[in-house]
């Protein structure tokens, strides 16, 4: 039925990803690293089928965004000075700063559509019990995690930069959009 527009619909979709790179190579000049994760993201995020591929290599290129994390001791292990001290020199454990808002929501829809995913494919294909809809449900919850991550980095990457510029008269003060 649609063979005689597949070249029309494959124009549109790669019209919709040149709708992307174009603001993101303009927008981070000054970090051509992060305007190439990000438009990682936005392929990731954009594929017609879900899948572990595209979003894990996404999602293990965030860390070479590192500059938009901070360093800070989570806090379960800060029983006492002393622990605290022990922990901070040997090494820094990690966290997701500030500049990252939404982490959790977009871990935990992620981890939920990886649970799911392939249960409604197994109830689907297999069982017979289950229909299409409910796989391609979990696919759209698979994505809209990965556009949870994929906005929330590119506002730590934002942040990032308004807080270089400023020169830490600005750093860790609520941003509040008005």
């Amino acid at each position: 039925m649609f063979d005689a527009f597949r070249s029309f619909f494959l124009g549109v979709f790669w019209l919709h990803m040149l709708s992307y790179s174009i603001p993101f190579c303009l927008r981070f000049q000054k970090q051509p690293l992060a305007a190439v994760v990000l438009m990682m993201g936005v392929c990731a995020i954009f594929q017609p089928y879900a899948n572990a591929g595209d979003a894990g290599a996404w999602l293990s290129c965030l860390c070479l965004l590192s500059h938009t994390f901070e360093r800070m001791l989570p806090s379960p292990f800060l029983f006492s000075r002393y622990i605290r001290h022990q922990l901070t020199s040997i090494r820094h454990i990690g966290t997701v700063s500030s500049s990252h808002r939404y982490t959790f929501p977009a871990l935990a829809t992620l981890l939920y559509s990886t649970l799911l995913g392939p249960a409604f494919h197994h109830l689907w294909i297999y069982a017979g019990s289950g229909n299409a809809n409910f796989f391609y449900a979990i696919t759209l919850v698979w994505s809209l995690a990965l556009l949870i991550l994929e906005t929330d980095t590119v506002y730590a990457v934002l942040r990032d930069e308004w807080e270089s510029e400023r020169s830490g008269d600005v750093k860790g003060r609520e941003v509040r959009q008005i």
